[in-house]
């Protein structure tokens, strides 16, 4: 009986350096052409998901699972058929983005077996604005590329991926499935439908601490709130906010890709600053129970910390999850 080979995997979780929510923002172009398109600049995290991966000989999904503390959230099975599939991504919950990339993966392919994934070890925090839940799409729908030779580029990974995470109750944009490309800093704009994604070559290292804000978010009304804004503006916040994610995002966006290029990270810390001040301004008075965020502000504003950093902002679709501070050196981070 042959063995079966198993699959090292493993996927980082992403940071969105600046541009978020311009993603589905930029999507509106399809039917709205006034809409501006998106852009994000992204970059992957060290920390993330590791998994192993190996086919099975019946047509079952089994996945285990390990939180970040290390603790076993134990093993779940489905039968590998899309209404049984579908119906579990509809739930929501953890398992419905596993389950909703496998969907999108049996409806394209023809599966010959079934997948057995065990992610073993997990660094990523789960809920802090890192993308976890793209990362756990894309950790799904790689394992079926590396298991099944189907031969996906790592833009077809990404294409799956968020196709099962539309799948389950989040609406997510296409900006999270960036974790796919690991730790190398991407510009990725959206334009309707198109996407198109650009290495960025850093001029001098980043030196950035990612902050558990150890608090609370909601990122599903975060995004009800802000989307209600689109695609046609009902009132003068919802002008705004298309303002803060279309031309005020281009400007900011092109000016931090001229600061990485040549190396400025004094002056792209200021534009950190600036960027979360008209965050604040634009955007907050959408959902401001979740985007007053105490606690981000609070971080952000602490003085000890001044001294050590060039500046700070929010991280994904904003709150109380996770901050980022772009440090002076390495001995500034160690001591942050």
């Amino acid at each position: 009986m042959a063995i079966e080979k198993i699959v090292d995997l493993f996927v980082s979780g992403r940071l969105c350096l600046f541009g978020e929510h311009t993603d589905w923002a930029g999507e509106h172009k399809v039917n709205r052409p006034h809409v501006v398109e998106g852009r994000t600049l992204v970059v992957g995290t060290q920390e993330g998901l590791h998994a192993t991966a190996k086919r099975l000989p019946n047509k079952v999904l089994r996945m285990t699972t390990t939180d970040n503390s290390g603790r076993k959230l134990g093993t779940q099975e489905l039968p590998l058929e899309p209404s049984e599939l579908l119906a579990a991504a509809r739930e929501g919950g953890f398992f419905s983005y596993v389950a909703g990339t496998a969907y999108r993966i049996v409806v394209a392919h023809e599966i010959d077996g079934g997948l057995e994934l065990d992610n073993h070890t997990t660094s990523l925090p789960m809920g802090k604005g890192l993308s976890s839940s793209a990362a756990v799409c894309v950790l799904v729908a790689r394992a079926f590329n590396k298991v099944f030779d189907l031969k996906l580029t790592t833009r077809g990974e990404m294409e799956f991926a968020y196709l099962g995470e539309i799948a389950t109750p989040s609406k997510c944009g296409r900006m999270d499935q960036a974790c796919a490309y690991g730790n190398v800093p991407v510009l990725m704009n959206f334009d309707g439908d198109i996407l198109s994604v650009d290495q960025v070559p850093l001029a001098a290292p980043m030196h950035l601490v990612l902050v558990d804000l150890k608090a609370a978010k909601d990122t599903t009304t975060i995004l009800r709130n802000l989307q209600s804004a689109y695609p046609k503006p009902a009132n003068a916040l919802h002008e705004g906010l298309q303002r803060l994610l279309g031309p005020v995002n281009h400007r900011i966006t092109a000016q931090a890709l001229q600061h990485m290029q040549s190396g400025d990270l004094r002056a792209l810390g200021k534009l950190m600053c600036e960027a979360q001040s008209l965050f604040d301004e634009l955007a907050g008075p959408l959902c401001p129970e979740q985007l007053t965020a105490p606690v981000l502000h609070k971080v952000l504003s602490y003085p000890d910390l001044q001294p050590l950093i060039w500046g700070g902002k929010g991280v994904g679709s904003q709150g109380d999850g996770t901050a980022q501070l772009l440090c002076k050196g390495p001995q500034e981070q160690a001591q942050v």
